[in-house]
């Protein structure tokens, strides 16, 4: 418990640097990271793909604040979202993209599309973290998803196992389901 602690402390405590590092690097230059971290694009991918990342980021902000109102943090957070485009011009990504390929971050693969070399994902591991597993093994974004959303899980169902009996009753249809659908996702998995 007190291991856990300590590195959440640890990753709270780097959040400046983090976010002086992702300043330095420039609002473009990240969502090109962030998008090809997704997989290889090409141009006109990569400016769709911003969009939509944006969009989406951009939403569950909006929900947050209205959820939470405002923290310490949202002024770096105003700050990154204001400078980011909504959809980038081609004027701006294709030099970027080339400048990046000087770089070292990125790559022209044969078939035009672009991906994140060895440099490139060091880059995102070293500026959004959260890739390393609770036994400190590193996991790839999938699997870093996967064990995230199973832990949250975890910590849902026992909070219901806490809640009164006749207060889940009315629920009893979807825990059911839940239940039936979880059944049958184990059941579907290989045998280690």
């Amino acid at each position: 418990m007190w291991d856990e602690w300590r590195n959440k402390w640890d990753n709270w405590r780097n959040i400046h640097e983090k976010i002086h590092k992702l300043h330095n690097l420039g609002g473009l230059r990240i969502w090109i990271l962030h998008v090809l971290d997704h997989g290889p694009k090409n141009g006109v991918e990569v400016m769709d793909a911003i969009k939509e990342h944006y969009d989406a980021i951009n939403e569950m902000y909006q929900k947050r604040r209205q959820e939470f109102g405002s923290d310490h943090y949202d002024h770096h957070f105003q700050k990154t979202m204001r400078r980011g485009p909504c959809r980038p011009s081609p004027g701006s990504v294709y030099p970027m993209l080339k400048k990046m390929v000087d770089e070292g971050l990125i790559e022209k693969m044969e078939d035009g599309k672009y991906d994140l070399t060895e440099e490139g994902r060091e880059t995102i591991v070293d500026l959004f973290g959260g890739l390393q597993g609770p036994d400190g093994r590193r996991m790839d974004r999938g699997s870093f998803a996967v064990e995230h959303v199973l832990t949250e899980m975890s910590r849902y169902v026992a909070f219901l196992e806490n809640i009164k009996k006749e207060k889940l009753a009315p629920h009893k249809e979807i825990i059911g389901e839940l239940g039936e659908r979880l059944k049958k996702m184990e059941e579907s998995l290989p045998d280690e």
